[in-house]
């Protein structure tokens, strides 16, 4: 039946631990070595077998020079990958041609599909052996947690080489190196912004007849330093994979790297800088808007963004001249049906596939990109397939009549499988012409491309018709759970999978693997096509709400584990699925009531706030606000506003917190919504506060909701009305108290598995240690904090973490140290265009001053200078190491 699918969350899992070797320069042995090369890749495939097998592992895949292992054990792993290298350096390499293999380990829950072993965790452990070197085993945090290191290699012992972002992976990883006696040691350090210095995908669809394109746009970018260069064309010219092959051409000529920005995902200008954000790992300063933590974070680094599908959101071209303004080494290759219109443009015009001549020889004919495409994606449907005399005319018809547009051609050559070229030919040429006649007053390639996709549909049943239309409603992507739940009403799930399959073998629905699992998408012109069908069948409301259910059933299930121990896999699939749970907001504060948008705005409330998507949680706050205002709903309103004075305090904007605050304290009294009470009462409580306004009052609300928090048993409740109380004491200078509050609220946390509140509560303590004179307790505290915040991505908690640390080497007399660490976070700072809340902010001061009374002014700026131009791995290193 073509492509086979199934919904992995349904796969049962089993804990393994996960093995990844390569050859690190192997394209480099096999041309100094070729004649010995295929010998050597023969006995070094021998000697890894030989150690997996010895030890209990089971051989997953080979591809090329790499090897992927499982283990039931993470010993069992590591020993493995010891005895390899051991083997490998002790083997007598004919000519010298060695091998120096890079390993990696992690371990994890994987599912098993089919011969497939799949996960997220297998893709981070293939990350892991990514940014090794030559003859080092890397392992993760988790092998490192599961192994007991006397046990393994008497002499061995564990390097931490610190926290590391890896390509794909928005969380840093802690990883570890084994040091072990006979094998080498001496490595240069991780390159992990090597790994994370593009999103793009290795793996590169089939791609012809554009090199002169490519070399035009490499040019223009390399040679004539234009920044912001547009490819315009009809939907379907290709514009996306040329940009992609330009961009992974250039990833070496990017300091900082190349990153791909879907924008067909977001309906609304505004949301551009949230969503380069978002592409970027970037999260936002509280009290700063996303296009300015965008340009304080690029500042003069050398990057290259590509935004594709712009013409969504044309409005938004300021944006990108800003940007461009502010960062002058940033660069842009924008796709759009039509140019910015900005000065500084330039258009590159992608048009058709040159279309092959039908009075052409074969060999001329077979040469051609159009053909060489067609045949290409003919053989994945039918591998037996061969271009040759007898059937080269009617591919040249197929081409020719496409306009050699490339995705009208990889529709067309979806059908192989069941229609030979003739057959082909025959009923596309009739169908187009009888198609294209319908839709004269549109651009001739889009009715070319407009026709095709209406052929192909008319191709289906009448349900996989209704199938295809009806997962338009998803934007960015979905997996085979969530396609079922949307098709529900009108078909069961053996049905939906079918349909989906079906859909996949003719080109109209695709599928690619993101977050370890297959995940489904319409490309844009093929998702606007089947949603202009969806609009027309009288569908779309049904659809568009059993759409909103699904997404809004599942940020309830995600929202309480967002700053929890167990929040990657949460985390991230609501990263993914940031483009549908737009949709269903947007469908939702259409509607009647604003029931379900308090729903879900409030569940998304600590996910945005957490992540530091201020920007695009204060788009949402004032459109909801407003949707309950006009609805005269005063329920919804006061959970709304609630939220949004939650959400304007965390981003730095007291006196808008108070004033949500108050209105919704007021209602939610009136209402008798205790729960309610006690949360606005607690941010109107620490902006009375922090606003200086009425600090008895103020302190008496958070009372109030401490008490309410404790009578309806929410302990995360009363977890925050502490850390309020504590706050407020600390800002009056009574630490005495604040600790109390403090060490009140961690013993809650420790029963929540909380990691969001931790670190600055340990780093808050860190302070008042150095304040009493114990530096090593203080050391321990803000190494703590540090360690939980670096692991859990939280950047604010790092800079903190990190301003303390620099007090504990003012403590223990290392003051060039501590002055060193004062200048990379006061650039920092100024870099991000943020600074410390008042209190942290106060100590910080306090270290500085006595920093530079105990060095004098002018070895204290020499310090400080050396540190403002540090790497900032350095100074976390430094920071990791303070004892």
């Amino acid at each position: 039946m073509g492509t086979q699918l199934t919904n992995s969350d349904g796969l049962q899992s089993e804990s393994v631990c996960m093995l990844f070797t390569d050859i690190e320069g192997s394209t480099g042995l096999v041309d100094r070595y070729a004649d010995v090369y295929p010998l050597m890749l023969s006995r070094h495939r021998e000697l890894l077998r030989n150690a997996i097998e010895s030890h209990g592992g089971e051989e997953v895949a080979v591809a090329g020079d790499s090897i992927f292992a499982l283990f039931p054990g993470a010993d069992l792993g590591v020993r493995a990958a010891i005895d390899a290298q051991i083997a490998i350096s002790k083997e007598k390499w004919a000519k010298g041609c060695e091998p120096k293999v890079r390993m990696g380990l992690h371990a994890g829950k994987v599912q098993r599909h089919e011969s497939a072993v799949v996960g997220i965790e297998v893709h981070r452990a293939a990350r892991i052996s990514a940014v090794a070197h030559g003859g080092q085993i890397v392992i993760s945090h988790a092998v490192r947690d599961d192994i007991s290191q006397s046990a393994i290699q008497p002499g061995m012992h564990i390097r931490d080489l610190g926290f590391h972002r890896l390509k794909d992976l928005r969380y840093p990883e802690a990883l570890f190196d084994l040091v072990v006696p006979g094998l080498p040691s001496d490595f240069a350090p991780i390159s992990s912004m090597g790994a994370n210095r593009t999103n793009l995908a290795l793996e590169q669809e089939a791609f012809f007849g554009r090199d002169a394109d490519v070399e035009k746009v490499r040019r223009l970018i390399l040679e004539s330093g234009r920044r912001l260069v547009t490819l315009t064309g009809t939907g379907g010219s290709g514009k996306t994979s040329l940009s992609l092959v330009v961009g992974r051409s250039l990833i070496q000529s990017f300091a900082r790297g190349v990153f791909f920005a879907q924008l067909g995902n977001i309906h609304s200008a505004d949301l551009i800088p949230s969503a380069i954000c978002q592409t970027l790992g970037i999260q936002e300063v509280a009290g700063l808007s996303a296009i300015e933590s965008l340009r304080n974070s690029i500042g003069d680094a050398h990057l290259l963004l590509i935004l594709d599908t712009f013409e969504h959101v044309i409005a938004g071209a300021p944006t990108v001249t800003s940007l461009m303004k502010e960062c002058p080494h940033l660069a842009f290759i924008v796709t759009s049906r039509e140019t910015l219109g900005v000065r500084g443009e330039t258009e590159v015009v992608v048009g058709p596939l040159p279309l092959p001549d039908e009075r052409a020889p074969f060999d001329e004919v077979s040469q051609n990109p159009c053909v060489r495409l067609f045949v290409d994606l003919a053989q994945r449907e039918r591998p037996e397939f061969r271009l040759t005399s007898d059937v080269a005319r009617e591919i040249v018809q197929i081409c020719r009549r496409l306009d050699g547009l490339p995705l009208a051609i990889e529709l067309a050559a979806s059908h192989i499988r069941v229609l030979d070229p003739a057959a082909l030919s025959r009923r596309l040429v009739r169908g187009l012409h009888s198609l294209k006649h319908k839709v004269r007053d549109v651009d001739p390639r889009h009715r070319t491309l407009r026709a095709a996709i209406q052929w192909s549909e008319d191709l289906l049943t009448k349900d996989q018709r209704e199938a295809f239309r009806k997962l338009s409603v998803f934007v960015g992507g979905f997996d085979v759970a969530a396609a079922e739940y949307v098709m529900a009403p009108w078909c069961n799930g053996d049905e939906a999978v079918e349909h989906l399959e079906s859909l996949l073998a003719k080109s109209l629905v695709y599928q690619n693997v993101a977050l370890g699992k297959p995940r489904l998408h319409l490309l844009d012109t093929i998702r606007e096509y089947a949603s202009q069908g969806l609009s027309q069948s009288g569908s779309l409301q049904d659809c568009q709400a059993q759409h909103a259910r699904y997404f809004a059933a599942l940020v309830a299930d995600d929202a309480p584990n967002v700053m929890r121990h167990n929040q990657r896999d949460c985390v991230e699939r609501l990263f993914q699925e940031t483009g549908n749970i737009r949709a269903a907001l947007e469908w939702l504060m259409k509607q009647s009531d604003a029931d379900g948008t308090a729903k879900l705005f409030c569940a998304l409330k600590w996910f945005w706030i957490s992540r530091g998507q201020f920007s695009e949680a204060k788009r949402w706050s004032k459109a909801a606000v407003a949707q309950a205002r006009h609805v005269g709903e005063a329920g919804p309103l006061a959970e709304i506003l609630d939220a949004a004075g939650w959400i304007s305090y965390m981003s730095g904007n007291p006196a808008r917190a108070h004033e949500l605050s108050n209105e919704s304290h007021r209602l939610c009294l009136e209402l008798g919504n205790q729960a309610g009470a006690a949360s606005s009462g607690i941010i109107l409580g620490i902006a009375k506060v922090m606003l200086g306004e009425d600090l008895e009052t103020g302190l008496e609300l958070i009372s109030g909701s401490l008490e309410l928090f404790r009578d309806l048993g929410d302990d995360y409740g009363a977890v925050v009305a502490l850390i309020a109380f504590g706050e407020g004491a600390r800002s009056e200078g009574d630490e005495k108290t604040a600790e109390k509050y403090y060490q009140e609220a961690l013993s809650l946390l420790e029963g929540l598995g909380d990691t969001y509140w931790p670190g600055h509560l340990l780093q808050n303590l860190a302070h008042f240690r150095l304040h009493q004179g114990d530096w090593k307790e203080a050391a321990r505290l803000a190494r703590d904090a540090l360690a939980i915040s670096e692991r859990y991505d939280y950047p604010v908690v790092v800079n903190l973490a990190t301003a303390a640390v620099s007090g504990v080497f003012l403590a223990k007399g290392a003051a060039k140290e501590a002055a060193w660490i004062i200048g990379a976070i006061q650039a920092r700072l100024t870099r991000f265009g943020a600074q410390f809340e008042p209190t942290d902010n106060a100590d910080f001061q306090k270290i500085i001053s006595v920093t530079r009374e105990t060095l004098g002014e002018e070895q204290f700026a020499s310090c400080v200078s050396k540190g403002s131009s540090a790497s900032w791995e350095d100074v976390l290193a430094l920071a990791r190491s303070c004892s």
